[in-house]
């Protein structure tokens, strides 16, 4: 497959990394510098790392041979292989190795896994020393920091068949005596028997056939507190830690981790006013009274001036300032002003806003166009075609412009820096140049003829002839450019029929889309179904009204919805403003009797039909999904949200319509006015907004990460502590794992299921709740939610047989936590988004291929290892992915807002997974070394990968 990547994602990755403010974050950057390999291809033979400084030694776990592999990185550039300790005389094989002041450690599974396993101690020089045995399936094993105890998290799966479970624990081994001498009476087990008669908390899973608490509980990872007194311990697929009291043996409590919303938004917004005393005049009244810019009615990004860091936006006006009608007669202010385009920068260091570029917009080269009507061919302001009348502040009736624009929307088209626009007169889509010459503009088929002009006269006639029948200064309000083709949003629902009232417009929803192709001329219609909500009557402005939208790419738009409404002349709780994201795939394409005429029996045109109607009738509106509530986020304090762009994956901006500051004027006979309101700043919202959202497709031939009703179960794999100011802070890698369990007939090969809790939401055995979601057909579709893998084992109502609500494995992030279990921050949706624009074209590949989109509908880059290391003054987190592999790299010193610092991936796409060249594959265990540990006293990373067989050194550098 051949990935269709926005450029939403491929900006990703460097604004991400122009998000780290040097005054809070240190960049650091990961170098590899020595690679060991194995030569064993895609069979576990390097896994879980260890590293005994005095020998500058890494043991390496090798599951194939059942050896640990002793490595000598005295020369980290030239890492080679000083010799192996078999386990084969312990058991099946080694699970996880420690290493602690020359003394190794190694966790080891008995021949039959559901047996009790061992630990196997050895010294510097690879001799044995002892073995003790510890619980089936020892997994990870521990040293606590003041080197008195050895904990192992005995995993207890049981047998394929299910029949035997055994039941899981953590062993403590007490090496007060020393590792030469321990007995079977120096290790105690911490169990979860206490725990099989009382009631949990449903949160935390048990869900094994016929299982006990105890024998459900699998423990998997561990971390130990500075203080050596408490272990938390990771009970990945119950998706809950285990807090436990070291000097005791005992689990003190079983802490659920929750779910993670995969449609959850969390937003602040920061506010920056235009300088009024910087904003230019733009004329003078007929009265004397100046005019100060203002009146934005678009906004486009245009990214970061390398030499300033500054963020470079555009804007333009509208067609002027102009006071309320009377009628039909709109008292212009200006009557000569030409619509302008307006660069300005935002420095995000101080928050000013500087302009750069004025450019008056031209119908010819030198001819300035007006913000005048076009056409007054009726009395009726509802009539199809037609406008209002402009006159002057003294009622003296104006000339028409036939190209005349009320601007809404920009575009910067990248091809050759032109610009389109469109405009709520006609409505109208406007093809500028550069320098703000007019190209072409593109108007409603019928729009001459309507007002007796000759062809031409106003545009080139190649919109849908329905589209004039647009309520009165509501034509278009937004445009987008997408794959060559112009996107315009009509601002609120058309006046179809035409002898609608605006009482009945008021109540409507649905909204036009017009894709048009410049190059064919050729347009298609989508709907888009409008909130709408009726909050009461005035002062309470009805959400009726587009702002602004823009392009995410691959049919994917962010949408504005709007009100009137404003703090503090308008409670919170009736403001609406929000932003959605939508897309048109698998939305209906309108034919022409659908546009034009009435729908089936209803006696209703398409634009007045609910939900039900439209469904009813096999016409499916775009799917949209709340990105923001520009409220709820901070961006409350102005009444015209009608501009919106996009700086980064995570981070848009807005900006607002204060109608020159004379929205509310009283004319007086003489032509002066007096303001009746404190006149709005222009003001820009930069709006922060991280999502929990995900790639759930691999069907759909795209990188797609958008927001889905799913809940992620947290299942974390590896964990790490450390401590700040005094606290302990956890941090997991949220992996996820389901259980399947499948037994082998030995002589015919069949296999039957003896466990399997994962099933795809396509499925047939998933019914969907009609009411929780009832666009279930459009989400069990393969390109949205139908390949994704979920958990049966929730969500499923046992009465109706429906599931209420979705869950997936893993959380496709890493968390931190503090030492009670509390979730203190997630990153999101990050992991996804970086890898993505650092690899759009092997964006969720898997370890064991190059494919494009491979892992979308399973657990997508899979984080599976993190280890905390101290770099430079500052605490980082190393983030192994399991899957399309690397490190990715954040600055944890503030728990509550880690900065990503970089991501790198050692592994080169172009090649097949193990040959010659093509680096490592399959991250699983990582090791921090210290400077003061490390053989060249720098700070090191090193990483073992299962699936490439190898053991890399990285070197971390300021």
């Amino acid at each position: 497959m051949k990935p269709n990547t926005s450029l939403l994602i491929l900006a990703g990755l460097l604004a991400a990394t122009a998000k780290v403010p040097a005054s809070v974050a240190r960049s650091i950057s990961l170098s590899p510098i020595g690679t060991y390999a194995s030569g064993q291809i895609g069979v576990s033979a390097a896994e879980i790392v260890a590293h005994d400084p005095a020998t500058q030694r890494l043991f390496v776990v090798n599951a194939l041979s059942a050896e640990i592999d002793v490595i000598s990185i005295a020369n980290p550039t030239a890492p080679e292989k000083f010799g192996s300790i078999s386990l084969k005389a312990f058991g099946a094989g080694a699970n996880s190795v420690a290493v602690r002041e020359g003394i190794i450690a190694v966790a080891v599974e008995a021949d039959k896994k559901t047996d009790p396993g061992s630990v196997v101690f050895f010294d510097g020089n690879l001799n044995f020393l002892s073995s003790v045995k510890v619980g089936a399936l020892p997994d990870m094993l521990t040293f606590t920091p003041n080197g008195r105890f050895v904990l192992v998290a005995n995993e207890g799966e049981p047998n394929s068949a299910y029949t035997i479970d055994p039941e899981g624990s953590v062993s403590i081994i007490n090496l007060a005596g020393g590792a030469k001498k321990l007995t079977q009476s120096s290790v105690r087990t911490a169990d979860f028997k206490k725990f099989n008669n009382v009631a949990l908390n449903p949160a935390i899973r048990v869900f094994g056939p016929n299982a006990t608490v105890a024998q459900d509980m699998e423990p998997e990872y561990i971390t130990v507190s500075h203080d050596s007194k408490t272990a938390w311990v990771v009970c990945q697929e119950n998706n809950a830690f285990a807090i436990i009291d070291i000097n005791s043996a005992t689990v003190k409590e079983l802490v659920p981790l929750g779910f993670k919303d995969h449609a959850a938004v969390a937003a602040g917004a920061s506010l920056y006013n235009f300088d009024a005393s910087q904003l230019p005049s733009i004329g003078t009244t007929l009265a004397g009274q100046e005019i100060p810019l203002g009146g934005f009615s678009g906004l486009a990004f245009e990214g970061i001036d390398p030499a300033t860091g500054r963020h470079k936006f555009v804007a333009h006006t509208d067609r002027g300032p102009n006071a309320e009608p009377t009628g039909i007669l709109r008292p212009f202010l200006l009557p000569g002003f030409a619509p302008e385009v307006v660069r300005f920068e935002w420095d995000s260091n101080s928050g000013a806003i500087t302009l750069t570029q004025r450019i008056a917009l031209q119908s010819a080269p030198g001819v300035p166009l007006t913000g005048l009507p076009n056409t007054a061919i009726s009395s009726s302001a509802s009539a199809p075609y037609n406008d209002e009348v402009p006159v002057d502040l003294l009622g003296n009736t104006l000339p028409l412009d036939p190209l005349g624009g009320d601007f809404e929307g920009i575009v910067i088209d990248p091809a050759d820096g032109s610009m389109w626009m469109c405009d709520e007169y006609r409505p109208a889509i406007y093809h500028f140049d550069a320098a703000g010459v007019l190209i072409q503009r593109y108007v409603p088929l019928g729009t001459a003829a309507a007002a007796g002009a000759a062809p031409g006269t106003f545009g080139v006639e190649a919109l849908p002839p329905v589209i004039a029948q647009r309520r009165q200064n509501r034509g278009f309000e937004a445009i987008a450019l997408d794959n060559g083709r112009i996107y315009a949003f009509v601002q609120s629902p058309l006046r179809n029929p035409s002898t609608l009232a605006n009482s009945a417009l008021n109540g409507m929803r649905n909204i036009r889309i017009v894709e048009f192709n410049p190059a064919t001329l050729a347009t298609r219609q989508f709907l888009y179904v409008m909130d709408n909500p009726n909050l009461g009557g005035e002062p309470n402005s009805r959400a009726d009204k587009i702002g602004d939208a823009v392009s995410l790419g691959n049919g994917e738009f962010l949408v504005i919805e709007r009100d009137d409404d404003k703090i503090s002349t308008d409670p919170a709780s009736t403001i609406e403003k929000k932003v959605y994201q939508i897309n048109l795939s698998g939305a209906t394409a309108l034919n022409t009797a659908q546009s034009n005429g009435l729908i089936g029996t209803t006696g209703k045109s398409v634009d007045q039909l609910s939900g039900a109607e439209l469904a009813a009738n096999g016409i499916r509106p775009v799917y949209k999904q709340l990105y923001v509530d520009l409220v709820a986020a901070g961006y409350d304090q102005v009444e015209k949200v009608e501009g919106l762009a996009v700086i980064d994956p995570w981070t848009i901006a807005v900006i607002n319509d204060n109608d020159f500051g004379v929205a509310d004027i009283t004319v007086a006979p003489d032509g002066s006015f007096t303001r009746n309101y404190t006149p709005e700043p222009v003001q820009l919202g930069i709006i922060d907004v991280r999502h929990n959202a995900l790639d759930a497709s691999d069907r759909d031939t795209k990188i797609n990460i958008r927001p889905w009703p799913v809940k992620g179960v947290y299942m974390p794999d590896a964990i790490a502590s450390y401590q700040v100011k005094g606290k302990t802070y956890i941090i997991t890698a949220n992996e996820g794992d389901a259980r399947e369990y499948i037994v082998t007939d030995p002589v015919t090969g069949v296999e039957t299921p003896s466990f399997v809790e994962n099933v795809r939401i396509g499925s047939s055995s998933v019914v969907l709740d009609p009411v929780k979601f009832p666009n279930a057909a459009v989400l069990k579709n393969n390109a949205n939610l139908g390949r994704l893998n979920i958990t049966n084992t929730l969500g499923k109502n046992p009465a109706t047989g429906f599931y209420e609500e979705l869950y997936a494995f893993g959380a496709r992030s890493f968390s931190i936590w503090d030492a009670s279990g509390s979730l203190v921050w997630d990153s999101g949706d990050d992991l996804e988004r970086i890898t993505a624009a650092k690899y759009p074209l092997n964006f969720n590949t898997s370890n064991s291929n190059n494919e494009f989109d491979n892992r979308s509908d399973d657990k997508g880059p899979e984080p599976e290892g993190v280890v905390v290391g101290k770099v430079f003054g500052r605490d980082y987190a190393f983030i192994g992915l399991e899957r399309i592999g690397g490190v990715v790299v954040y600055d944890v010193s503030n728990p509550e807002l880690p900065i990503f610092t970089t991501y790198v991936n050692n592994r080169d796409f172009t090649k097949e997974i193990g040959s010659s060249g093509s680096g490592d594959s399959g991250v699983e265990g990582l090791l921090f070394i210290k400077p003061e540990d490390s053989p060249n006293g720098k700070p090191l990373l090193v990483t073992g990968n299962e699936v490439s067989g190898t053991t890399t050194v990285f070197e971390i550098s300021n």
